[in-house]
């Protein structure tokens, strides 16, 4: 028999991430990919429009914001505006005991801290390419590259090249 327990509320089928998609004492390392205000269901069933982080790891729900969550994010990024939030490390995790729409429930935070993150690999074929020989080819210092990217001795002559 296996020791790994089901969470009651993962029987049901929830569009956004909740604190009953974490085992016990994990956190999720997460990169926004956007942040959109959409129209969601409060407990009591009324429409609210929310901001929503989807984020760039596969298999990840999008994530409710609240209030607190949002001013969390304004710092990191120094911006007041979702559309500047894309591309933002965050880690989750669960707050136990947390008053909220008449009850006390586990619930998802923010760390006030930024993770330290795995770099992507930058190759030709990457989305973020162009853009990278762009800021290349402005600075012509590869360190502006390379805060954000690894890349590969092969690729940074091939970046240097285009720029």
């Amino acid at each position: 028999m296996s020791d790994k327990k089901t969470h009651w509320k993962k029987a049901f089928n929830k569009d956004y991430l909740g604190a009953h998609d974490l085992e016990e004492g994990e956190e999720l390392k997460l990169t926004i990919k956007n942040v959109l205000v959409k129209e969601v269901l409060d407990p009591q069933g009324t429409k609210k429009p929310c901001d929503v982080a989807f984020f760039k790891e596969k298999d990840i729900k999008p994530m409710i914001l609240n209030a607190g969550a949002c001013k969390i994010i304004k710092r990191f990024t120094n911006s007041n505006y979702i559309e500047d939030w894309p591309g933002t490390a965050v880690q989750v995790y669960v707050q136990e005991n947390v008053k909220a729409f008449g009850e006390v429930m586990d619930a998802l935070r923010l760390r006030d801290y930024q993770p330290r993150m795995e770099k992507e690999e930058l190759t030709p074929t990457h989305e973020k390419w162009k853009g990278a020989v762009k800021k290349y080819s402005e600075s012509k210092d590869l360190s502006v590259v390379k805060e954000y990217f690894t890349i590969s001795n092969a690729n940074e002559k091939k970046l240097i090249d285009e720029a």
